[in-house]
């Protein structure tokens, strides 16, 4: 995780450095501002493309850059689109959109019928949105497909309440493979915006801004799986009246500030299905209040201060299948006044063995806990020791199938009784039977 991250600030280094040569060079810029007639193709013989002055792209106009290319955008100028904005970059080439001047430029919004891909571009200090529009990249009561792949964001700011993508009454956004750096901002906040957010990796957030911030957003919910947060003084995931799939997430380090960090959280009635992920080093590992009604399964919660939080009014949490493990001053579960937890085949670190079926406080013994290597040893007490049901997936946190541990008794719940507690399934070495052992007819 560690060499992926540095390679990704590598090549930032690389794109900011390319950046600067590029603005050496004499060129003659296009230059580009009001309303797009016809289909237009940004080349890089056109690069620097400069953006005076808003821009807006009228439905069925489509707009395309080609890769290498550098956008400069004058302060606060917004491309607002209609009609279909493509920037397809590659890892080599990206597309860079970045301020004209030393300030900031506005913002890419896509409204209405608006569509397109921004894959591999490079977003530096974007944004000067107001209201609903107030993202890097904003999606805006849109109903067409909008993708945003491999992208990076860097320095947007804070003062304001930006963020790097803003989805609002937006069914179709998809965030997936990027990079966030760091700040004091929200990285995809959204509002009654069923957004797909995965395999994307974000940077440490300062003071009271969540990575992810998703509200007002039910049947459906957002799906928020395979991400990376490396930490927050806030919150990682944070659901507001939401429905939600929060699957297979690294969530680490939500500590420091004065506002309860917690990995997972939510408020208001939200309704989240949270499986197979692992929170490491957080105040609160998952914590939901207001009337929320929670069910995590198969999760592994390590190293946190306190492991399920219910509170501030009553809140419910259904748990199977999770370990919540670590420090010996901890608190595992913590319910406030009225609200309340169903939890069986887990195992939950304690003096005594937590109420409910099946559950365990024995060590769940990790193959390596001192260098945060949470898979179970072939002796430990969580293998096949799991409920398993309909609504426990196939896969674990890596994607390996369920599997039976042969002359491993059965402790757990379900026909066939194959799941582990925690978010790593064991999955037996081959054994290989030497080749002057084998026999032929």
């Amino acid at each position: 995780m560690q060499n992926t991250r540095l390679s990704r600030l590598f090549w930032i280094s690389g794109v900011l450095l390319v950046m600067l040569l590029h603005a050496s060079l004499p060129s003659e810029a296009l230059t580009v501002s009001g309303t797009i007639q016809t289909a237009e193709r940004w080349t890089l013989a056109d690069s620097p493309i400069q953006i005076t002055g808003a821009v807006i792209i009228p439905q069925s106009v489509t707009v395309t850059i080609e890769p290498g290319v550098q956008v400069h955008l004058a302060p606060e100028a917004v491309i607002t689109v209609k009609g279909q904005f493509d920037a397809r970059g590659t890892t080599e080439s990206p597309v860079v959109f970045s301020p004209l001047t030393t300030s900031r430029w506005g913002a890419i919004s896509y409204d209405d019928t608006g569509t397109g891909i921004l894959e591999h571009c490079l977003l530096h200090r974007g944004s000067y949105g107001e209201g609903s529009r107030i993202g890097v990249v904003s999606v805006y009561r849109n109903s067409a497909p909008v993708l945003i792949d491999s992208c990076t964001f860097t320095e947007w700011p804070d003062e304001f309440d930006a963020k790097a993508i803003q989805g609002y009454h937006s069914p179709r956004l998809t965030v997936r493979n990027c990079y966030f750096g760091e700040g004091a901002n929200e990285c995809v906040h959204g509002v009654n915006c069923p957004a797909m957010v995965e395999h994307n990796t974000f940077a440490r957030r300062f003071d009271y801004r969540d990575a992810v911030d998703i509200g007002n957003t039910q049947n459906p919910g957002p799906i928020i799986r395979y991400n990376v947060f490396l930490g927050s003084e806030d919150d990682a995931i944070d659901l507001d009246t939401c429905d939600a799939l929060v699957e297979g997430n690294l969530v680490m380090n939500c500590r420091g500030g004065s506002h309860d960090p917690i990995g997972i959280s939510g408020d208001k009635d939200s309704r989240p299905l949270i499986i197979n992920n692992i929170v490491y080093n957080c105040e609160n590992g998952i914590a939901f209040k207001n009337g929320a009604k929670i069910t995590v399964l198969n999760n592994t919660m390590i190293d946190c201060d306190r492991g399920i939080w219910m509170h501030q009014n009553p809140a419910h949490a259904l748990v199977k299948n999770t370990i919540i493990w670590g420090k010996e001053n901890q608190t595992s579960i913590q319910l406030e006044p009225g609200s309340t937890i169903d939890i069986s085949y887990s195992i939950i670190r304690g003096n005594e063995i937590y109420p409910g079926t099946g559950n365990l406080n024995a060590d769940p013994l990790f193959l390596d806990y001192a260098n945060q290597n949470f898979h179970l040893l072939p002796n430990s007490p969580a293998i096949d020791a799991g409920w398993w049901g309909e609504t426990i997936p196939p896969q674990d946190f890596e994607g390996n199938a369920r599997v039976n541990v042969r002359l491993h008794p059965y402790v757990g719940e379900g026909a066939p009784s194959i799941v582990d507690i925690g978010a790593f399934e064991y999955i037996p070495p081959i054994t290989r039977i030497p080749f002057w052992q084998t026999f032929e007819n």
